[in-house]
């Protein structure tokens, strides 16, 4: 006689099949972001820079508002998309309410939408900003109570978790503050205005956003993630406790060291934000060997995710290096050869970020992924896609920008090259991006016939009773 299974048997049951899958929705939702608001729209908008040779030949809302779509919709889905499906598995626990957690979903792409129309408004709209960010807010204050209750209910605290808790606190600050950053860059009142609050506010913005819940993140879900993963060797102790407070403690002293130096004008603060960034170099030079990531990995662990896992990280070396060359670069090189009056190079800090960006945050988006999508879908990562045109494509289209980019200082002709860099990512994340999802599809059809296989014995069980 077959058991009925009780409500709250049920409720379980349904619960955990969300949660198995919820990451789904999420990464496809990335996807679209990214191959439309996001990088698509970002190399649109590069082309014609490198066309009129001017970085000032785009529209500044048009940059906003790409920049955040990227961190929000890309970076954000899947933040949350793993966070959601990993955690719980992690501390081999149930995620709490996972339709409650759904719901940051919708929620996340209707505030992503509204505020891409408030940009592109002329004039831009505060009003249909605020309702757009009080709906991101929303989301993001949706998981962070998931994320802490899921934590909690375990009943088991881990070496990473206080990377997640720092994320997920400074995720809430850059949600708070987005309202505030729309109307000082876009509404400033006169163009004398814009130029300060530019100056004052955008790089502390964007340390925030990319470093405070990208890098963050990643840095504590790696502690869990690459020894099991790699089977590589676990971080000290003594370095991780360095890496938490290093990393936390470099993000909220540049943030505010800069903002008091830039409007007080005192020099000396700007220098301790830039010791901060040395702290930042530290910790990317020494992470990669705390794990021995680039050693010798077993062939039953090694996987095509690897490979971005490990350009990752020496992207994210050359990133923070270009941070702390900054000063040197603009007083010892950029002044000296162009005669500006104006000790900052656009093109050089852009370059910066594009390394941390695409180098750093997306190919570990894009690493990560590609392994625990097949695995969770059932695909054999051994007989899956390679991935490497999208692994060469991402590294040489990142490197033409980079390089490319700070040419412009000396050179008007390498705008072109520049201009045309966005497009060859562009092809290697659609490349990923259909991976991915033929991946989930494949998984879905798993699932279909694992349903279809268990209701035919089910039908045989009560025949034959």
């Amino acid at each position: 006689m077959n058991k009925t299974p009780t409500l709250n048997e049920a409720a379980t049951n349904a619960a955990s099949s969300v949660t198995d899958t919820i990451h789904r929705p999420f990464f496809l939702a990335g996807i679209v972001t990214v191959l439309t608001l996001g990088c698509v729209w970002g190399a649109i908008n590069l082309l014609t820079i490198g066309l009129r040779e001017n970085f000032s030949a785009v529209k500044y809302s048009w940059v906003l508002a790409h920049g955040h779509a990227m961190v929000f919709g890309f970076v954000g889905f899947f933040v949350m998309g793993f966070a959601y499906q990993a955690v719980p598995r992690f501390k081999q626990s149930q995620l709490w309410r996972p339709r409650f957690a759904f719901s940051s979903l919708f929620l996340m792409s209707a505030g992503i939408i509204l505020q891409t129309v408030a940009h592109l408004l002329s004039p831009p709209s505060f009003t249909l900003e605020l309702v757009a960010a009080a709906i991101q807010l929303t989301a993001v204050a949706i998981f962070a109570v998931v994320m802490v209750r899921t934590i909690r209910r375990s009943g088991k605290q881990e070496i990473y978790d206080r990377f997640l808790y720092a994320a997920i606190t400074w995720f809430l600050i850059a949600a708070i503050a987005n309202p505030i950053i729309f109307k000082l860059f876009e509404l400033p009142g006169t163009r004398e205005q814009l130029l300060f609050n530019l100056a004052t506010f955008n790089i502390p913005y964007r340390d925030v956003q990319l470093l405070g819940l990208a890098v963050v993140m990643i840095l504590g879900i790696s502690l869990r993630l690459l020894p099991h993963a790699y089977d590589l060797r676990e971080p000290s102790r003594r370095w991780v406790s360095f890496l938490f407070w290093g990393v936390n403690g470099s993000i909220l002293a540049g943030v505010a060291f800069f903002i008091a130096g830039m409007t007080s004008g005192n020099h000396w603060l700007l220098m301790m934000q830039w010791l901060a960034s040395v702290v930042l170099l530290v910790i990317a030079i020494v992470t990669p060997f705390q794990y021995r990531l680039f050693g010798a990995v077993a062939d039953d662990k090694s996987d095509r995710s690897l490979k971005f896992i490990r350009a990752a990280h020496v992207w994210f070396i050359v990133a923070t290096a270009m941070l702390v060359f900054t000063p040197v670069y603009n007083f010892g090189i950029y002044m000296p050869i162009t005669g500006s009056h104006v000790p900052f190079s656009h093109a050089f800090f852009g370059a910066y970020r594009h390394a941390l960006t695409v180098g750093f945050i997306m190919m570990m988006i894009v690493g990560v992924s590609s392994k625990i999508v097949p695995t969770l879908s059932g695909v054999n990562l051994k007989r899956a896609n390679s991935l490497w045109p999208t692994f060469v494509l991402l590294n040489l289209g990142n490197l033409t920008r980079v390089t490319f980019q700070i040419a412009t200082d000396f050179s008007p002709s390498t705008y072109a090259v520049m201009g045309v860099s966005g497009f060859i990512e562009v092809v290697g994340l659609m490349l990923w991006g259909y991976e991915l999802y033929a991946n989930i599809r494949a998984g879905k059809n798993l699932k279909r016939e694992s349903n279809a296989l268990v209701r035919q014995l089910k039908q045989l069980r009560s025949q034959s009773s």
